[in-house]
């Protein structure tokens, strides 16, 4: 034991600051380990010190958070030595973490910016501002969660500023704008600090650097970031987009919330298949490079499912947006080069049907018609569009790209015995306006009339290019046989359905239902540890827990249904949520401790 504190005993140094020195110690009264933090002796006498460690113990004693560091006790005002008692973190911070383990994940800085977002959101409904939120404040805990610490610069929204010198409280590297240049601090202020910790995790540095403080300050007040993809391919759009809106220039463009920080987090993650963080989380501590690898394995499997479903319906900005992180993650990748080779396809396509030949030059055409050189998949994805449109306005793009699809079908789909002079599939042969009843044409051939719900869909059939069932297309005529129907709904409400349906030969025409199966809506709601029941609607009853994503079953597209948050010794929280099948919607609970 170093020395007695009164009913603590300081048993060994762990910490030490600016400001005040860290301690393990030992509550002799209620028998446990507590930290101690003692205020430097230099400091004790300084009005300035005192306030600031005031502030620290009031600020944290009002919130109860399982992501936020709990106080236990504080010495007063009056004390001839200040300090503070608070839960013992296991440590270590996220710096430390983060420097010993060079290449996180993006999807676990995601679950641990989520956790910090959570802690802010509970400090925020309080009207407290943390003020300095940086990866040294940052603590993991008993390898399972994030625990955010330090309050000692907070400022309570309510109140005056505490300092009246006009110093710049905070660090340089996570400081915001508004903080550097004397300006209004509020919740957005912590975001933005809170995206550079999320940069810093993703991306493995820091997104404002310079050779000095100054530098580094005048780069963050210029908004100079750098790309975090370009310094991290794998990191993936998406995240690349949260990660830039919490460290834009002007707080009115960055998230409007913690709440709506986290919601965009969890949407990324449920994206990519995270539906639970914290446990993916807790997974992740327990053996950091094992479960890197596995979870490595699992994005790459849904980045390739997400990617072929939007090839199959041309979807080719998602295409493009998931092969490009795969190939990021696992360069040269075939099936991803042999799909974008599906989506450049259309380039050729259009070639030969001489779509472009009014779009471009000479030149243009011999350099898509001659093979091109292998290049390497940066490239590849920078060629995955229909063309390089260049001036061209939208309406002959599509155009073109009309012609693209049509034409793809004529060349590569395999022609039928009986087609005669017609050069198409059967499959993509269109029905004059009157011929909805009468006798198909051909004796061989039949009609079959497609009846889909939803009907906001698009059908492949027998694997030629799908196209959107409407006014335009609501029959084929096929031979009698076996064919397959494949149904996608481009909206994402439901299940892509493959049908394998045997025509029998007839004269009437036949009508083939195809019901495509409605995807489950996610219902995320924020509020602090309880369970969730969403009551059974038109689909079945659901359950879970707050902080999760909840698979809720959908019989119908949209559906409003009610759903109840219950935890002990608090009141029943109950409301009504409109959802969607196939989308994440977040709601928040505000749960009343009974009286």
């Amino acid at each position: 034991m170093l020395r007695r504190l009164g009913k603590y005993e300081l048993l060994d140094e762990i910490g030490h600051g600016g400001m005040a020195t860290v301690y393990r110690a030992r509550d002799a009264k209620l028998d446990r380990l507590v930290a101690i933090k003692v205020l430097h002796p230099h400091l004790q006498k300084a009005p300035e010190a005192r306030v600031r460690f005031t502030r620290e113990a009031q600020s944290v004693a009002k919130l109860e958070h399982p992501h936020i560091v709990q106080v236990y006790d504080y010495s007063g005002e009056d004390s001839d030595e200040s300090f503070i008692a608070a839960e013992l973190l296991t440590g270590p911070t996220l710096k430390r973490f983060a420097e010993e383990h060079p290449e996180i994940p993006p999807e676990i800085a995601a679950c641990m910016g989520l956790q910090i977002a959570r802690a802010l959101g509970a400090a925020h409904a309080r009207g407290i501002v943390h003020r300095d939120v940086k990866p040294e404040n940052v603590m993991l805990h008993e390898r399972r969660l994030v625990k955010l610490t330090d309050f000692g610069i907070a400022q309570m929204v309510d109140s005056q500023s505490f300092t009246a010198t006009g110093q710049i409280l905070g660090s340089p590297g996570h400081m915001a704008p508004e903080q550097i240049e004397g300006g209004d601090v509020d919740a957005r202020t912590d975001l933005f600090s809170l995206g550079t910790v999320l940069y810093f995790l993703a991306v493995g540095r820091l997104p404002f650097t310079g050779r000095n403080p100054h530098q580094v300050l005048k780069r963050i007040v210029d908004g100079e970031v750098a790309d975090p993809l370009r310094v991290r391919p794998a990191l993936g759009a998406p995240l690349r987009a949260i990660i830039l809106k919490a460290l834009a220039r002007d707080p009115n463009d960055r998230y409007a919330s913690a709440s709506e920080l986290e919601a965009a987090l969890t949407a990324f993650l449920a994206s990519v298949g995270v539906d639970d963080p914290d446990a993916e989380l807790v997974a992740y501590l327990a053996d950091a490079d094992r479960h890197a690898t596995a979870l490595r394995a699992r994005v790459l499997a849904r980045l390739l499912e997400r990617g072929r479903r939007a090839v199959a319906v041309k979807d080719r900005a998602t295409a493009v947006e998931c092969f490009e992180r795969v190939l990021a993650i696992d360069e040269g990748n075939t099936e991803v080069l042999q799909l974008l080779e599906r989506l450049g396809r259309g380039d050729r396509r259009v070639v030969y049907a001489g779509a472009i030949a009014v779009l471009v030059g000479a030149t243009a055409l011999a350099a898509i018609l001659w093979p091109r050189a292998p290049v390497d998949p940066p490239d590849v994805l920078a060629d995955a569009g229909v063309f390089d449109a260049g001036s061209v306005d939208a309406d002959t793009l599509d155009a073109a790209l009309t012609v693209a699809t049509e034409t793809d079908a004529a060349l590569d789909a395999p022609r039928t015995p009986d087609a005669g002079a017609i050069d198409a599939p059967e499959a993509l042969v269109e029905p004059e306006p009157d011929a909805g009843r009468r006798r198909p044409p051909s004796t061989a051939a039949r009609l079959v009339e497609i009846n889909p719900s939803p009907q906001n869909v698009r059908v492949s059939v027998d694997g030629a290019p799908a196209r959107e069932w409407g006014p335009r297309f609501r029959s084929v005529e096929l031979p009698p046989g076996l064919h397959t129907f494949r149904f996608d709904a481009p909206s994402g409400c439901c299940e892509p359905l493959e049908l394998q349906v045997r025509i029998p030969p007839g004269d009437d025409p036949y009508t083939l239902p195809a019901r495509l199966p409605f995807r489950p809506a996610r219902l995320y709601v924020t509020a602090m540890p309880a369970d969730v029941e969403v009551l059974a609607g038109r689909g079945d009853a659901a359950r879970g827990r707050t902080r999760a994503v909840i698979s809720i079953p959908m019989a119908t597209a949209e559906e409003v249904r009610e759903f109840r948050v219950t935890a002990a010794g608090h009141e029943v929280y109950t409301s009504r949520v409109p959802l969607r099948a196939g989308e994440l919607k977040t709601v928040s609970a505000e749960l009343r401790p009974t009286p």
